[in-house]
């Protein structure tokens, strides 16, 4: 496959020669995307960046960013963030129960996504959420390492910022139908231009509607507006809604993997532990038939900014958010097992022979929740721009207030909450059918409040040509309070509890960040810096737990008072850029990230403990706060325009995250825990990319695109024992412009026809799609 990559990249630069006779001029291009004509050619280049809210080069920034532009992803039919994030390095972003989406950035899976620059703070709870789709998106950018002195809690590994399509006062209009493998239907349409007066618009309507591969039938229907105006002379207005109505098919992947080495009857090994049972139809879904999940979500911005002067400007950010997620799936799939030797097969458990049945499984534990969550987000910053002799301060002062207010529900209590011929029903491995419907209702609603507040500063000092320094403070305040009650009806409603029925807890915390950059030449800067971060522990008293503190002792929190510190920590980083022109753009980075506070899960009720020569039963689960985490690696991207028509970008990722510390207690053997590797995290990642586009001839608007992903194994579970194989995957595309602004494409997705895997629920493993096809017709005016 590698050769076929090279020759392919070879044969690229080949007709590059013979159709553009080896012009090298370049005309002038912005941030991310190419433009000759009519014709774009996407790269990685990035001239600036909006995530440390400086209106300075990249070049001046001690930090490290990425960035993925729209024109990039469409090209490569891409709507989907998971994705997009291969193109990124150091980012992994994991889906599970059908589009649950995790982020994790250098190791850390306490990673924040924001929208236009306003936090989705869906992710500060349990970073898992459905996301909307691509398709009114500008801009993708990453910003690695900590980043909680300018976005908050919880933001440990990085950020991502989606920035979606300002309006603008050029008339455009666009349009695109697709189908592709598996019934795969979608359909967009954007138009945006001068409204009415000074007001500008742009607005895109989104619609996709699939079988899937394994019969997901997903389906998405999504709108986005943005109405933008002067305000006098100085003033700004910017106001943004986008809504999404999602259907997915809930996702449990396939039959367990062997629990250990599995036996014939005769004694003959006939699967070890960890492997799959072979000739499983990888298509094939066990979900049961009332199985669903939806999300319905809508957003509101308005920005308002105004320009007092060249080198002050105010700016105040509004936004509401209001998310619906609402699901009900088939969970664990169970063998039928037996101490009696009815079944063809057995293992071991300590001296005695279990028998399973590998013919059938069981659906045993469906699961029934909801999340209605609403955030206002308000946020006020002034930046100004003073000059003290030679020497040029950047500074930014900003206040930011959010309130998260999230209602659960939950129907775990089958039999009850979970009803009908489905339940416990047995369907065959080999030609799974489902056996009827469940019915599902909801028992008890738990309602979550957050408020947030954050006070920060930044100033960007350009000391010379040669030296710029970075300095940044914040300081936030975090209160959370919950209490749970009954639900009405089984339904979605819930009679408001008092006040005193919330438990509450509160926490505060100083981050900062300090960084230099020395610029030995106009194309080549070099950086270091240092960060740090926290998290707050949404954790409350209960006379049910054992508590364990960093010293590894046990205490006894109050009610209402924080149980344990926050999780804290910090980032060394050291980096370069360099930019040759247009034709070359490279960056690399070093990076050390320390996590103290964590909490372990130590023993649970019922374990059996031995202290010193006595051994006991424990009545209560231990936790505990005595472990400590790092992250170290190293991150590089390449970008090269060796012809106006041909852009290539590679990247690669290293990450080493592991436990290192356990503190001693008497609860667990911590020489189990020391050093292992942190799970869904992989140590190696590689992406390259290219964009070829002939600009002359007979074969002038014909265009060629290629992505070759790589990434590493990843362990699932801290005893390393469950994994998820490596792999490579290539995909490649075409497109023809036609005279009249229509353009015809075809992509070809997993050329190589590659199985492998990148979810599972527990030891079910979801296959993902192999070879795939999707052919486009749009118009563009």
């Amino acid at each position: 496959m590698k050769k076929i990559f090279i020759t392919f990249f070879y044969l690229l630069i080949s007709l590059s020669y013979g159709y553009s006779q080896q012009d090298k001029e370049y005309t002038n291009f912005s941030d991310t995307t190419f433009h000759i004509k009519e014709i774009i050619v996407s790269t990685a280049q990035q001239k600036k960046s909006n995530l440390l809210k400086l209106e300075v080069p990249v070049k001046y920034l001690p930090v490290s960013t990425n960035q993925l532009s729209a024109s990039l992803l469409e090209v490569r039919g891409i709507t989907d963030i998971q994705q997009a994030a291969r193109f990124l390095p150091g980012v992994r972003i994991r889906t599970t129960y059908g589009a649950f989406q995790q982020i994790s950035i250098r190791g850390f899976d306490n990673s924040v996504i924001m929208i236009d620059g306003i936090r989705d703070e869906r992710s500060s709870i349990d970073n898992s959420y459905p996301f909307m789709d691509l398709t009114s998106i500008e801009s993708i950018e990453l910003l690695k390492g900590p980043a909680s002195v300018l976005y908050g809690q919880s933001a440990v590994g990085g950020i991502i910022n989606i920035t979606r399509k300002a309006p603008e006062s050029r008339k455009s209009v666009s349009s695109k139908i697709s189908y592709g493998s598996y019934n795969n239907k979608q359909a967009t349409m954007s138009m945006g231009g001068q409204l009415i007066g000074p007001v500008n618009y742009y607005g895109v309507v989104n619609y996709a509607d699939q079988d899937g591969w394994r019969k997901n039938g997903n389906k998405r229907f999504s709108g986005y507006l943005a109405l933008g105006s002067n305000i006098g002379k100085k003033g700004i207005l910017d106001i943004r809604g986008g809504f999404n109505r999602d259907y997915y098919g809930t996702e449990i992947g396939l039959p367990d993997n062997m629990p250990a080495d599995v036996y014939k009857k005769d004694g003959s090994l006939y699967l070890r532990s960890g492997e799959m049972q072979p000739n499983l139809d990888k298509s094939a879904r066990y979900n049961n038939e009332s199985d669903f999940f939806k999300n319905q979500a809508l957003n509101l911005s308005a920005q308002y900014t105004h320009k007092f002067s060249e080198s002050v400007k105010l700016l105040e950010k509004l936004s509401y958010t209001n998310d619906d997620i609402n699901y009900f799936g088939t969970e664990q799939l169970t063998y039928l097992e037996s101490n009696n030797p009815i079944y063809e097969h057995y293992y071991w458990v300590g001296n005695k022979k279990k028998y399973i049945c590998l013919d059938t499984v069981q659906l045993t534990f469906p699961l029934r929740f909801s999340h209605m969550a609403q955030t206002i987000n308000n946020q006020l910053e002034i930046n100004a721009k003073i000059q003290s002799g030679t020497i040029k301060h950047n500074l930014l002062a900003g206040y930011s207030a959010v309130a998260f207010l999230r209602n659960s529900f939950s129907g775990y209590n089958l039999g009850t909450d979970v009803q009908g011929p489905g339940l416990y029903s047995k369907v065959s491995v080999k030609d799974p059918h489902s056996m009827g419907y469940m019915t599902s209702s909801f028992s008890k609603a738990t309602i979550m409040k957050t408020y947030t507040h954050g006070f920060y500063l930044q100033d960007m000092i350009e000391i010379n040509d040669k030296f710029k320094a970075l300095l940044a403070g914040r300081y936030d305040l975090f209160n959370y309070q919950r209490a749970t009650t009954p639900a009405l009806n089984g339904k979605r409603e819930f009679i408001s509890p008092n006040n005193d029925a919330f438990d509450k807890v509160s926490a505060s915390a100083f981050t900062y960040r300090a960084g230099i950059v020395y610029l030995p030449h106009p194309s080549v800067s070099v950086y270091g810096s240092v960060g740090s971060f926290f998290k707050p522990y949404r954790t409350f008293y209960d006379e049910n737990t054992i508590y364990i503190d960093s010293d590894g002792n046990e205490f006894n929190p109050e009610k209402n008072k924080e149980v344990f510190k926050p999780e804290k920590g910090y980032q060394v980083e050291i980096g370069s850029r360099y930019s040759l022109g247009n034709i070359l753009e490279a960056s690399a980075s070093v990076f050390y990230i320390k996590k103290n506070n964590t909490t372990k899960n130590l023993a649970n009720a019922g374990d059996v403990i031995t202290v010193g020569n006595n051994s006991y039963t424990l009545s209560k689960k231990v936790v505990g706060q005595v472990g400590a985490m790092d992250s170290k690696g190293f991150d590089a991207e390449v970008t090269l325009i060796p012809l106006k028509e041909l852009a290539l970008t590679v990247g690669y990722g290293y990450t080493d995250a592991r436990t290192r510390e356990i503190r001693d207690n008497i609860y667990m053997d911590t020489d189990e825990l020391k050093g292992k590797k942190s799970t869904y995290v992989p140590e190696n990642t590689f992406y390259g990319y290219g964009n070829y586009q002939i600009s002359k001839g007979y074969l002038k608007n014909l265009g060629f695109n290629i992505s070759v992903v790589y990434m590493d194994k990843i362990y699932r579970n801290i005893k390393t024992n469950l994994i998820f194989p490596s792999y490579w995957t290539t995909d490649i595309g075409a497109s023809y412009l036609l005279k009249n602004n229509v353009k015809l494409s075809v992509i070809i997705n997993n050329l190589f026809d590659e199985v492998y895997y990148d979810q599972a629920l527990g030891s079910q493993m979801v296959p993902s799609m192999p070879r795939n096809f999707m052919v486009s017709v749009s118009y563009n005016l």
